[in-house]
């Protein structure tokens, strides 16, 4: 039996933040990671993250700060450049409505702008163009930077390959986990941090198929993602975006654009799936807008699942008070852009637990 304080399941960036979060709150803390194949090889591993501070509710917004903070203090002192760099950033708005919302949902303001700077991108006609913060995040860099910190601390277990079977409480308290080589692993508390495989994990009481639990609003939906090659003045690093379309395109590692077109089709598996028509429809027209005709390409795309509420917010679920069990629901791009608050989040309800009581 390998005993620790708390159990994290999932080495995506969700599960690899909030040990860092939680050990360096408590150097002391015994955190163990289980991954069941390798550090961000699942839904962390295809993200493109362009982080933005936006906040559709004040939870959200809770998590934005909390995340800009841990962002500070996680890049104090590191070599620059590092896995989260700034990006110069448009917001496309064709509305005073889509303009005032905006001005409600960012944390950070964006100021008007005459236009792109030095052809980087186009002005589509009847839109004009708000500057914002915004930064991209490398889910492979932050990974391995993760990694790397994590190692570096005495009180913390990282161990790959090792598919969590079963989970139960434990004869003398907390939690026991079981893994697919026959490991044993005890601790006082352990939060599920398994991105959008967590509504059908079999880890979860319950039938299998059966949402996270009763009234805890949490659904899976469809995420379109795609890479675009681009040429000419467009391949300026730049990122823009319409929260009124739901797209947005940045650049991400190896010079590829990461494109994402929001489409409402909701409880759904967290399986790969072919574009539709549809989307690639609306991605080009975005593409010719803002690029021009000629000037990009899709290389490739992937649908996957993002798991939240209705209002794109992540929830964390105490399963089993009594086991000091928590899962964290999981996201794909935005769960990169938020597991730095999601992570804090997680990490004061964990800490509130072991001191006998509630975040």
């Amino acid at each position: 039996m390998n005993d620790q304080d708390v159990l994290v399941v999932g080495g995506g960036v969700v599960g690899l933040t909030l040990a860092e979060v939680l050990t360096r709150h408590d150097p002391a803390l015994r955190v163990t990671v289980l991954e069941q194949h390798g550090w961000g090889s699942g839904a962390t591993g295809y993200a493109g993250a362009v982080d933005i501070p936006y906040a559709h509710t004040p939870f959200h917004r809770e998590l934005v700060e909390a995340g800009r903070q841990w962002w500070k203090e996680f890049q104090a002192g590191a070599p620059a450049p590092g896995p989260r760099t700034p990006l110069p950033f448009a917001w496309l708005v064709r509305s005073s409505e889509a303009a005032a919302h905006l001005e409600e949902t960012l944390v950070t303001p964006a100021r008007p702008v005459a236009g792109p700077a030095g052809g980087a991108w186009r002005l589509p006609a009847g839109a004009a163009a708000l500057a914002g913060e915004a930064h991209v995040i490398d889910p492979a860099l932050l990974t391995a930077a993760l990694v790397e910190r994590l190692a570096a601390r005495p009180s913390v277990r990282l161990a790959e390959g090792r598919r969590v079977t079963d989970l139960a409480p434990a004869a003398d308290g907390g939690v026991r986990a079981v893994t697919a080589d026959g490991g044993q692993w005890r601790a006082g508390q352990c939060v599920l941090a398994l991105g959008p495989w967590l509504p059908g994990s079999p880890l979860l009481s319950g039938s299998p198929g059966e949402q996270v639990s009763p009234g805890a609003g949490v659904r899976t939906k469809r995420v379109y993602g795609l890479r675009v090659a681009l040429s000419g003045p467009a391949a300026v690093r730049y990122g823009v975006g319409s929260a009124e379309d739901g797209i947005f395109l940045f650049p991400v590692s190896g010079g590829e654009y990461a494109m994402s077109v929001k489409h409402d089709v909701w409880d759904v598996p967290p399986e790969e799936q072919p574009l539709p028509a549809d989307v690639l429809a609306r991605a080009a027209a975005f593409l010719d807008a803002v690029v021009g005709p000629g000037a990009w390409e899709v290389t490739r795309g992937r649908v996957f699942a993002d798991t939240y509420t209705p209002d794109a917010t992540p929830r964390l679920l105490r399963l089993s008070p009594a086991d000091g069990v928590f899962a964290v629901t999981g996201l794909h791009g935005s769960g990169v852009r938020l597991a730095a608050g999601m992570a804090t989040h997680a990490a004061r309800a964990v800490l509130a637990c072991r001191r006998g009581g509630t975040a």
